[in-house]
């Protein structure tokens, strides 16, 4: 008999108060790609400064969301190295409070650069590849509509669908990795 996976471990206020940057959000999800990597590494990779990095990553850490893995040799100078405490992911709200990052809107700027960074790498890594329905699929859509109040609730529907099935996959953990960006908000 096989056991059940279990339930990825609930954060301490501490870690979701250390959370609510979209920055430290954003280091979060390049290091998903990255780590264990170097400040200069994350930095490069975000399109930041390395030295505006130090405090975010310093904050995460002593949160227990990184772990300090040490240090590389770096030309001359030695780098600071760290890695994701991989023990759960980060959702976006905090289940304690109800709250979210403090600013939305820049949360949702680092998350889809994230998701334009992998959508980017996915498509260079597909080039020359025989069956473009292995090992994986890319889909993109990105359209400006009209929609009454039927076919909003119906998107908003997919959402919830969508959310389902990503929360299961976060929970199961098993099959390949995807980044999922979804964005729908009336225009102005």
């Amino acid at each position: 008999m096989s056991k059940s996976p279990e339930p990825p471990k609930l954060w301490s206020p501490k870690q979701w108060s250390a959370m609510r940057s979209a920055v430290r959000y954003e280091l979060y999800l390049l290091m998903e790609q990255l780590a264990p990597c170097s400040v200069s590494e994350l930095a490069a990779a975000g399109g930041r400064g390395a030295a505006g990095l130090y405090r975010h990553l310093e904050v995460m850490a002593n949160a227990g969301i990184l772990i300090r893995a040490g240090q590389r040799k770096a030309g001359r100078r030695w780098e600071r190295v760290y890695d994701l405490n991989r023990d759960s992911g980060v959702p976006m709200c905090d289940p304690f409070t109800g709250a979210c990052v403090k600013d939305d809107v820049k949360l949702c700027s680092a998350m889809m650069r994230a998701a334009l960074r992998d959508y980017s790498r996915a498509l260079h890594a597909r080039k020359g590849v025989a069956n473009p329905e292995q090992p994986g699929f890319i889909t993109s859509l990105f359209e400006i509509t009209c929609l009454d109040e039927k076919s909003a609730t119906e998107v908003r529907k997919l959402a919830d669908r969508m959310m389902e099935i990503i929360v299961k996959g976060r929970r199961d953990g098993t099959g390949r990795r995807y980044r999922v960006s979804f964005v729908a908000s009336p225009t102005f």
